[in-house]
């Protein structure tokens, strides 16, 4: 199945859906035609399974004519040239778009600010109408009232979904079904015996989700089976009844390796599934990157405890330039990742930072998506208590002055951030002034780079028990309040969440009325929910009622409904599965009422989700709605399974399966 996503492009303000309109995946997060013709398309598609029309650039993999298709605004086709290698601008698309907008950054990285989950199954405030609990009074706080219980998931949820599996072969329903046993771990055991019927499927998409479900379930026992499919063993090629592992299925092997190796508690594990990924980087010649640039991002997010060796290596890579750009890309993050717990003094993250202050003055000459990536990194080194954060903060000066892409002088506001967080002295200081100055001063499209930076800063000081300066925050809001572009206005509104500024609520709750723009009211919703602001509950749930024919913006404001612990946020989502006068909803308000579902992940969802699930009468496609909404409530992890991947990430350097606009079959695109 291809992974069903509403192709939201945010830069442009717009709304479009895919051809193939399907229950796997999520929301979008980032530019899919930055994927290059011949760069990180798909392996080809199996004659035996007909496809579905996909872009020139990324091949898709093999589809079920079944899925429904729905009227799609053309996907972004790829140029003759890499995106972002011209030497002025961080690249449009041919439909106009600004892929280096704000935007993108923070729908990869988003999760680890907005930590839903934890916020709805934490304590939970009670508001009239809280049935029993109410006689508690306002504001009584009551833990885990909204999590799901483990009865539920051992009792309902996951007999369900095994029934489901195995009454049903439709690819929606097996696709979606696999990933949502894998999230929740539960009878690990069954489950196991279904990822193995499903690797041998003649549907690729079927083939793939099966050996990355082995990863997100964190199954240890299945790295050897990874490890052969990624290596395209005999043994592997028994595994999935080919002649030879489908290339997608060897990258999506890698990816769950990682995920495996990440949370290990054996470090020879890490070292041993680290090693794996590096032989294959240097010695995989398959026609397309993808495989490479999964080994080096799976590295990247291994957390080694001894991580020199490997660095040094990676280092070397870098330096020899014998790689494709699109695997080049990825090293710098990586080898940051990896060397962020180490002390400031030591000798490999010093040379690091020498090597990255080299690659971004060009010297030797560097292809435009590895200085795009070196930027990112170079920020992610600094390190409390360190002579060598002036020498971060010269080269992003310099960088963001000096520079001639403009993605990568747009990252040096992240770097910042991340600079500033780490040094508490001058640094801190001169971070600070440069971030505000340039957010109020600068007039280029700099500005909510940096308003949106002074919010990440802010936000994890808050996490280290430090504080931003008050100004910082009244310079923020003053800025949100002149500023009338409903995009830059967005990333201010967000800053202001992030940075818990109760003095801000009521001009954001002001804005949200006045401004009718989609995608600024969603992002205020969701500020409005970092800050707890249960006084507007009332007006966001009536946005949540006058959405019905805006699917993201009925997402974004249920979000900020959850955001707030408003058990009625969910009632309201679970109206809109079963509607009083018997209609159906559309497929795109469905796909949004079941990922808002999923990432408040409220217990009372479960039933009612359970019951969509089984109904027959409905199309396979809404069931597999209902079984993807039902792993995201039960979820084992905190965190949702890719974030790791798409934190920090340099996603102007994509290749099909990480990132695809048109299939929604990257890893980043499954919800």
């Amino acid at each position: 199945m291809k992974r069903w996503y509403l192709i939201f492009t945010l830069a442009a303000g717009f709304i479009f859906s895919s051809a193939d309109l399907s229950a796997h995946g999520g929301t979008y997060k980032g530019p899919g035609d930055t994927v290059p013709p011949g760069g990180g398309g798909a392996s080809p598609a199996a004659p035996s399974s007909p496809s579905s029309p996909s872009s020139p650039s990324t091949p898709s993999s093999p589809s079920s004519p079944s899925t429904p298709a729905t009227p799609a605004t053309p996907a972004t086709p790829g140029g003759p040239a890499t995106p972002g290698a011209s030497p002025t601008t961080g690249g449009g698309d041919a439909l106009g778009a600004d892929l280096s907008t704000w935007v993108f950054w923070w729908e990869f990285n988003k999760d680890r600010f907005l930590n839903l989950k934890a916020k709805v199954h934490g304590a939970a405030t009670v508001t009239d109408g809280a049935g029993p609990l109410a006689g508690l009074g306002a504001g009584a706080q009551v833990a885990n009232t909204l999590a799901p219980t483990t009865p539920q998931i051992q009792n309902i949820i996951v007999p369900a979904l095994f029934d489901l599996i195995e009454k049903e072969d439709d690819r929606d329903i097996a696709t979606a079904t696999m990933i949502a046993l894998a999230k929740i771990g539960f009878r690990a055991d069954d489950a196991r015996k279904v990822f193995e019927k499903h690797l041998d499927s003649p549907v690729q998409e079927v083939s793939e989700t099966a050996a990355l479900a082995y990863g997100i379930m964190k199954d240890e026992g299945a790295i050897p089976a990874l490890e052969l499919l990624l290596r395209d063993s005999k043994e592997g090629q028994s595994m999935t009844g080919g002649l030879e592992v489908d290339l997608r299925t060897r990258t999506f092997s890698a990816y769950g390796l990682a995920l495996i190796a990440r949370e290990s508690t054996s470090e020879e594990v890490k070292q041993s599934v680290a090693d794996t990924l590096y032989d294959i980087l240097v010695t995989d010649d398959s026609a397309i990157k993808d495989i490479r640039v999964a080994c080096v991002i799976g590295i990247g997010v291994l957390d080694l405890t001894e991580p020199t060796e490997m660095v040094r290596k990676l280092s070397a890579l870098l330096d020899e330039q014998k790689m494709d750009e699109l695997v080049l890309a990825h090293i710098p993050n990586a080898m940051a990742k990896l060397l962020r717990n180490l002390p400031a003094g030591d000798a490999t993250r010093d040379a690091t930072i020498d090597q990255f202050i080299k690659i971004l003055n060009n010297k030797p000459k560097r292809k435009t998506m590895v200085r795009q990536s070196t930027i990112q990194a170079v920020g992610m080194l600094a390190v409390a208590g360190d002579p060598r954060n002036e020498d971060i903060f010269d080269i992003l000066v310099h960088q963001q002055k000096k520079g001639k892409d403009q993605q990568l002088k747009h990252y040096t506001a992240i770097s910042m951030a991340y600079l500033g967080v780490a040094d508490k002295g001058k640094t801190r200081d001169d971070v600070t002034k440069f971030l505000v100055d340039n957010m109020v001063k600068s007039s280029t499209p700099y500005e909510p780079w940096c308003g949106l930076a002074l919010g990440v800063m802010a936000f994890m000081l808050n996490e280290n028990g430090e504080a931003i300066s008050p100004l910082v925050m009244e310079a923020t809001l003053t800025k949100f309040n002149k500023t009338r572009s409903p995009e830059p206005k967005g990333a201010y509104a967000i800053a202001l969440g992030l940075m818990k500024n109760e003095t801000a609520k009521t001009d954001l709750r002001v804005a949200l009325e006045e401004f009718r723009e989609s995608q600024f009211r969603g992002y205020t919703a969701i500020s409005l929910g970092l800050l707890n602001a249960r006084e507007y509950m009332g007006y966001v749930g009536e946005v949540v009622d006058e959405a019905k024919r805006d699917p993201d913006l009925l997402k974004q404001a249920s979000i900020g409904l959850g955001l707030m612990k408003d058990r009625n946020a969910v009632t309201k989502l679970l109206a809109y599965l079963a509607p009083e006068d018997g209609t159906k909803p559309r497929l795109a308000v469905l796909s949004s009422v079941a990922t808002a579902l999923g990432f408040i992940g409220d217990k009372s969802s479960v039933q009612p989700l359970v019951d969509t699930m089984g109904n027959d009468r409905l199309t396979e496609l809404g069931r597999a709605f209902a079984s993807v909404s039902l792993g995201m409530v039960a979820d084992q992890g905190a965190m949702p399974w890719n974030s790791v991947f798409g934190e920090d990430l340099n996603y102007r350097a994509a290749v099909a399966t990480l990132i695809d606009q048109q299939t929604g079959t990257g890893i980043l695109d499954i919800l």
